[in-house]
């Protein structure tokens, strides 16, 4: 008799996305978890825990605003963007979209390999025909669409100007069917809309305060369309042109951690790097401002004589051939400065969330909403707390959403060398995958492109990424020198 394969069985994350997709309403977590746990009882040390994680590492379940959470592609049905036209734009090739009008169209844009999206959507168009636009990658970090024959024929005849606008409408997100109409520059309603600019501006500003470390503007464009802002007939200006620096800047001063949505977009590498060591300095540094009744953290005692030195083997899984580094660090290093220290020998530039995973327990700076018993404060934790042995493993994992995870293992314990500064960075092969490149699978794929002049998308990655990128390059000399260049591993006050 012939036997028959096993189905795999489901995990949590993607039961989540099933629950979340088939409900024709958002759902409060607690109902999540129950319907989670009808399906497949929750078996983990944690089981809110487990939960919870499932839901942050998506880009398509969102919160909602009003403690339920949603299914994206339904939730922004109704939104209404404006999109004001440039010079470019006019041209008559191409159409530059704004991050919230790419998040409108495209709302899996930054998810995993297996649930990117980026298929041509359908555009109704004022005649009532409909046609198909596809996303483009328009260079130097830019994207939009190259549009069709029906909408060039449409918009030519408008004989648009720059700081007239398009106003694109969301008439069925799940169906991907949206629809644009033309408002010349001369038919703002200026009061209209400086109202509307205040709102998000105000939203904005709620959302910013509350999040530990600040948010990437596409952060803050998908927590806006997640929670209705977009649901007005007078669409705002864009929202780059509204969050300007005299308004983030002040707010995220005020912030324990430091994320590296700063500098994106900048192309000086010298201020670049500069930035990178001062906000992972901040997540060290940085304190978040004590309630009245709130206990002070206990700082971790310093110690008398010099630590010993960890031989670290950190190796990003999955990844064929293997991407890996050797580094020295002292034992008693804050997990804070270390996951600044992985930062650079990887080569990531702390653009995202990270956490620490070690015995069922994580570590990393826990969000105040929430209340996650298994979640430990990680600055108040030092290495040798979580790997205390010779041969110890944990994870350390950067990105949510694209899921990096690195495999650490401590190779060997030994006495510091008299005249030798730590940390250093003794071996390693192969480049870090580019930031926000679909995880392990995704850079699989994006390697096949670059590689192939041939492929259709090869063009655009080797804009994207740089032509000087190269997989197999490592430089142990590079990383050494940013290595003495970055104070973190001294815990200055």
């Amino acid at each position: 008799m012939k036997k028959t394969m096993p189905m795999p069985k489901a995990s949590y994350a993607d039961l989540v996305h099933q629950i979340v997709m088939e409900s024709a309403e958002p759902l409060p977590f607690v109902e999540i978890m129950q319907r989670v746990n009808g399906i497949l009882r929750i078996t983990t040390k944690n089981p809110e825990g487990t939960i919870r994680n499932a839901i942050s590492q998506s880009r398509l379940i969102v919160n909602t605003g009003d403690g339920r959470y949603g299914w994206k592609y339904r939730v922004i049905t109704g939104s209404v963007m404006r999109l004001n036209l440039s010079k470019s734009d006019v041209k008559g090739s191409a159409i530059k979209f704004t991050e919230e009008a790419r998040d409108m169209f495209w709302p899996a844009f930054f998810e995993i390999q297996k649930r990117n999206e980026r298929e041509p959507v359908k555009l109704r168009l004022p005649s009532r025909q409909i046609t198909r636009i596809p996303l483009d990658f328009l260079g130097k970090r830019e994207w939009g669409t190259k549009g069709s024959p029906e909408f060039w024929n449409w918009f030519t005849s408008l004989k648009a100007r720059p700081d007239d606008a398009l106003i694109f409408r969301v008439l069925d997100g799940e169906k991907r069917l949206y629809a644009v109409e033309f408002q010349p520059r001369a038919a703002r309603d200026e009061p209209a809309i400086a109202a509307r600019n205040q709102q998000i501006v105000e939203a904005t500003l709620k959302y910013f305060r509350r999040t530990v470390a600040g948010a990437a503007i596409w952060d803050i464009s998908s927590h806006l369309l997640a929670t209705g802002q977009y649901k007005h007939p007078v669409p705002p200006d864009s929202l780059e042109t509204l969050w300007t620096r005299d308004l983030w800047e002040p707010e995220l001063a005020k912030k324990p951690v430091r994320g590296g949505w700063v500098y994106v977009g900048r192309d000086d590498a010298d201020s670049m790097v500069s930035s990178l060591f001062h906000q992972i300095e901040g997540e060290a540094d940085r304190r978040k401002p004590r309630g009245k009744n709130e206990k002070k953290a206990p700082r971790i005692p310093e110690p008398v004589e010099p630590s010993p030195v960890y031989q670290l083997k950190v190796t990003l899984q999955e990844s064929h051939p293997a991407i890996w580094r050797r580094v020295q660090v002292p034992s008693d290093l804050p997990l804070p400065r270390l996951h600044g220290v992985l930062q650079i020998v990887m080569g990531w530039t702390n653009s995202h969330m990270h956490q620490f995973k070690m015995g069922g327990h994580y570590y990393r700076i826990p969000e105040p909403e929430f209340d996650e018993p298994n979640v430990e404060n990680a600055r108040q934790t030092r290495l040798n707390q979580i790997a205390p042995n010779a041969k110890s493993r944990f994870i350390y994992e950067y990105d949510f959403g694209d899921g990096w995870e690195h495999a650490i293992v401590v190779e060997k314990i030994m006495p510091p060398e008299k005249g030798i500064e730590y940390p250093r960075c003794i071996a390693g092969e192969r480049a870090c995958p580019p930031e926000d490149v679909g995880g392990v699978w995704g850079y699989h794929d994006f390697l096949q492109a670059f590689r192939n002049p041939k492929h259709p998308e090869h063009a655009e990655l080797v804009e994207w990424a740089g032509k000087k990128f190269d997989p197999e390059r490592f430089d142990l000399s590079g990383v050494n020198g940013m290595l003495k260049l970055y104070p973190a591993w001294r815990d200055e006050e």
